[in-house]
């Protein structure tokens, strides 16, 4: 019993940090924008789908690039928008929704509805009593190093500061002379490339659908939500948090609550209020 509760833990692990880096996109974009991105789960599944089309290396560059352009059109849209006068966040929202359904439909379309799954390694590594996948080593290291990336970048260049500045008062950082539009354009771009690689090792640990967006969408919002959207370097460890939640309850409930639970799993810690703690936007991450 305990053997196999320590699997779903590691197997929670595997996903939580692929949660964990569809978190980081959406704190990003909050703390900069007071605006979230919808559309990062369907960023995940297009990196994926054509991650599938093509074979070894160039399909993941291919699938993590098709995310990145997602994104910049996302951007461009955003900041058309902006500058019509429209200066609401919610409008902005409702774009990267939109845009969101457009690609669940290009990928039905071109793609096709089969499930997208690709598994590099038919053995595991036995560890003790313990059968851990490799995917799941590759998962966690490409996590911890783009964990480890990003607060060097927030914290320890120029960009990173000028992003902090955005957050904290977009116009006094328009007075300061920063690139306001370009640093919000970067944001949306970095968000691409994530969620493309999130895509991509979802691809290569538990598979994808062309239609599995939304709940992606809703993974990643949720990582970021419950250890507070002002933070995103703790929207990776919310990630992990719901990866776990989710693997133990797939493991040991019926189908139809272990699906649910982490859902609940986020409105409890949310409506209790205590880990959903952020710094002001703008502080460090």
């Amino acid at each position: 019993m305990l053997i196999e509760f320590l699997e779903f833990m590691i197997r929670g692990a595997l996903l939580g940090a692929i949660y964990g880096l569809l978190a980081f996109p959406v704190s990003l974009l909050f703390v900069t924008t007071d605006s979230v991105d919808l559309a990062v789960g369907a960023y995940a599944v297009l990196a994926a789908a054509v991650a599938a089309a093509f074979a070894g290396p160039m399909g993941v560059s291919f699938g993590i690039m098709s995310a990145v352009a997602a994104s910049m059109v996302v951007a461009v849209l955003s900041l058309r928008v902006e500058s019509g006068g429209m200066k609401d966040p919610l409008t902005v929202v409702l774009i990267t929704f939109g845009i969101s359904i457009f690609l669940e439909s290009f990928v039905l379309t071109v793609f096709g509805q089969n499930p997208m799954v690709r598994q590099p390694f038919d053995t595991f590594w036995v560890i003790g009593p313990l059968r851990v996948s490799p995917q799941a080593a590759i998962n966690v290291s490409i996590g911890l190093v783009l964990l480890a990336a990003l607060y060097i970048w927030l914290n320890w260049t120029a960009f990173g500061r000028d992003m902090r500045a955005c957050a904290a008062s977009a116009t006094a950082a328009v007075f300061a002379g920063i690139p306001v539009h370009r640093i919000y354009v970067m944001m949306h771009v970095i968000g691409g490339l994530l969620a493309g690689i999130a895509g991509v090792l979802i691809l290569y640990t538990t598979g994808t659908s062309y239609s599995a967006g939304l709940s992606l969408t809703i993974s990643g919002f949720g990582a970021a939500a419950i250890f507070g959207l002002h933070s995103p370097l703790r929207g990776f460890f919310g990630g992990v948090a719901i990866g776990t939640v989710e693997a133990v309850s797939t493991g040991y409930l019926p189908p139809g609550l272990g699906t649910v639970t982490p859902l609940v799993f986020i409105l409890v810690v949310l409506a209790r209020g205590k880990a959903n703690i952020g710094r002001p936007a703008g502080g460090r991450a």
